[in-house]
């Protein structure tokens, strides 16, 4: 007796453990109907107004191959809200249909799903609830012999791609990325046909576009499956706003934001913001909170850098590639725009050879006698190097060097000149062709390194270094700052030559 019930217990667990798994089968995959899917959808009414459009547009013939489909279908009363301002399309019945088996117990999170209009929609699946572009799907049909279809309260509109969509909220972002495009060279279906006077190949030219911003960051004009971004970047109205904010705290001659220039915006700013916004995936609001007042929030960027996030994004719009989202207050870093801004020596010059250098191309450089400049290693130096030009002892011949400061705006500056107290002359410096300092580097000698600025203060030398400054009052355009260095004798110093560590660019209002 003992046994028969021990055996009977056995047998309640093995079909409670049968039940079980029964039912978490089915929850997970619905059972199947031998009917065609079409045919189950014709059948409920509150779909006709879905059913009439297909059959409009001759979409009711998808359905007499043995093709699989997956329908996301709108009841009547979500069509009847969406034609009070909209119009139902080719490309609108194209984006409710699937050439995929879609099975929501087979998602867990987010999926990227193609549409017969070969968009990508968003499907989300947690804890039984599944959605179509952030839509709630309110029912999922049983799996029928070619598909299944979903209803939903809300007709889904196709998605545009993150460039599509700030195109239309923003379109400096568009032009931005346009900037970024050039024409290439595509060697591997280029033929050559022979070569130029100089020896270089010809090709039968077959071209290609780069865009360096979508090869850096993320291809924001195409659409992936399995690869998705997350850009967070103002619209038009916020980003304006706080150029306008800008502008004024500069004070004169800028006024609004259509005083920024463009040139500027691409150079730094928006750069700043995409080291600053764009990351891998598509990252949820909260992803970007603080969990306490006290916190720093730190993400990793698409490139890989971990950057600090001080703002909060808002409005997410689902892109066909990723998500994007406004700023909850735009504000312009003052850093971008108060701070100095420091031009090293060095940029001036490029490697020839082994300890062998001459100046950039775009560098203009006069002379009586081709002194040639070197880049030289010092610890001590503003990023460790200088670039130095040595003349003959007592040289009265002529030596000038001329270069563009490209990414500073129109305003007033204080110059700041950190050289080499022992190697110089007597300098006259330009800005834009108008003399803004003559400086003898003797002075040194009788002060002892000590320079008192334009502002009355004292700089200290540093070593073997020191400073010396002027105001820059004539920039009137961005990015037409010409600097030049005017050799005009030997003085009394003891080595004649030039030693530029780096100079600074120092705002004043």
């Amino acid at each position: 007796m003992k046994k028969i019930s021990l055996l009977g217990i056995l047998i309640i667990l093995i079909l409670s453990g049968c039940e079980k798994y029964w039912d978490e089968y089915y929850n997970a995959h619905p059972g199947t109907v031998n009917q065609n899917v079409w045919d189950a959808v014709q059948k409920e009414s509150d779909l006709s107004t879905f059913v009439q459009y297909m059959k409009e547009f001759q979409y009711d013939t998808l359905f007499l191959t043995d093709d699989v489909y997956t329908l996301f279908v709108p009841d009547n009363e979500a069509f009847a809200e969406f034609l009070q301002t909209g119009n139902v399309t080719r490309a609108l019945l194209d984006y409710q249909i699937s050439l995929h088996f879609i099975q929501s117990g087979n998602v867990q999170g987010k999926r990227k799903i193609q549409t017969l209009a070969e968009k990508f929609a968003l499907f989300e699946s947690y804890n039984n609830t599944s959605f179509l572009d952030g839509v709630s799907l309110n029912y999922e049909s049983p799996l029928y012999l070619n598909g299944k279809y979903f209803r939903m309260n809300q007709v889904v509109l196709p998605k545009p791609n993150i460039y599509e969509y700030f195109a239309e909220n923003n379109p400096v972002f568009k032009g931005y990325v346009d900037s970024k495009d050039s024409i290439i060279l595509d060697k591997e279906k280029s033929r050559p046909i022979g070569f130029d006077e100089h020896g270089n190949t010809i090709y039968d030219t077959v071209s290609d576009i780069y865009n360096e911003f979508e090869e850096e960051f993320f291809p924001v004009r195409e659409e992936f499956r399995y690869k998705t971004a997350t850009v967070v970047f103002p619209k038009k109205d916020d980003y304006n706003h706080a150029l306008t904010i800008m502008a004024q705290a500069m004070k004169t001659p800028h006024q609004d934001y259509t005083d920024i220039p463009v040139d500027w915006q691409y150079d730094i700013l928006i750069p700043y913001l995409m080291e600053h916004g764009v990351f891998e995936n598509m990252l949820e609001e909260e992803e970007f909170m603080k969990t306490s007042p006290n916190d720093t929030v730190k993400l990793k960027n698409i490139l890989g850098d971990s950057v600090v996030i001080d703002y909060q994004p808002v409005e997410k719009a689902i892109c066909s590639n990723g998500y994007a989202y406004n700023y909850a207050n735009f504000r312009i870093p003052d850093t971008l725009f108060t701070g100095s801004t420091r031009f090293e020596g060095e940029w001036l010059l490029k490697e020839t050879g082994i300890n062998k250098f001459a100046w950039y191309e775009e560098v203009k450089v006069i002379w009586d006698y081709p002194y040639a400049p070197f880049q030289e290693y010092i610890s001590t130096a503003s990023n460790d190097s200088i670039a130095r030009v040595i003349f003959t002892t007592g040289y009265t011949g002529k030596y000038s060097v001329e270069f563009n400061v490209d990414n500073l705006l129109p305003r007033k500056y204080l110059m700041v000149v950190r050289t080499h107290i022992d190697v110089g002359g007597l300098y006259e410096i330009y800005v834009n062709d108008q003399l803004v300092k003559t400086f003898d580097y003797y002075s040194y000698v009788l002060t002892r390194g000590v320079y008192v600025g334009v502002t009355g203060k004292r700089y200290a030398p540093e070593g073997a270094y020191s400073y010396f400054d002027c105001w820059i009052e004539n920039l009137s355009e961005y990015g037409r700052a010409r600097i030049r260095f005017e050799y005009k004798g030997p003085s009394r110093v003891r080595i004649n030559g030039l030693v530029i560590d780096y100079l600074d660019f120092i705002p004043y209002n």
